[in-house]
């Protein structure tokens, strides 16, 4: 399966009420370490600027759920999404074999990198590709919509539970 565009594996840090994969600042720099290009920025974010990212994310998500439901989204994350492009925009620099984010003079690592995530996002719901909502219980993962009849982030982690529930279903009868 090809990788996800960067807003939607952003955005899909956190894949449930409970479960958020970039709670600390080593879960934060695993994940910029997964993706070169921002690896550098990334681990000089420190924990006043993952707090900025974190909030950055679920702007991100609620935004991309939206898109994916073809919804409007909260009004007053339609309005901090594209603040968080404003100001100095993140350069880029050659590096080895590949560009990577570079921080603009003044500005700070998290200030850049939610510059450059929310700017993603924005371009993926403008002209990227559809986006479907995972069906899986509980969980707030999207994902570019790749096939019609494809309904979960992942068939075998939210798949195999929407399966195990239903043979459970069927197995324990209606007086269960």
């Amino acid at each position: 399966m090809p990788a996800e565009p960067v807003a939607v594996a952003f955005a899909n840090t956190r894949s449930s009420p409970h479960r958020d994969r970039i709670a600390e600042l080593d879960q934060w720099r695993a994940w910029c370490d997964a993706r070169p290009g921002l690896k550098a920025v990334g681990r000089a974010v420190d924990a006043d600027g993952l707090t900025l990212l974190r909030a950055a994310r679920d702007d991100v998500q609620e935004v991309l759920r939206a898109a994916a439901a073809r919804e409007d989204p909260d009004p007053a994350v339609v309005d901090r999404l594209p603040a968080l492009t404003r100001g100095p925009a993140p350069g880029l620099a050659w590096h080895g074999d590949r560009y990577e984010l570079t921080v603009p003079e003044g500005g700070s690592p998290a200030a850049a990198l939610a510059h450059h995530l929310a700017g993603a996002a924005m371009g993926l719901v403008v002209t990227g590709p559809p986006l479907a909502v995972c069906r899986g219980q509980g969980c707030l993962k999207v994902f570019v919509a790749t096939r019609a009849d494809r309904r979960w982030c992942d068939g075998a982690a939210c798949g195999n539970r929407a399966r195990v529930r239903s043979h459970h279903r069927k197995r324990s009868g209606p007086d269960a």
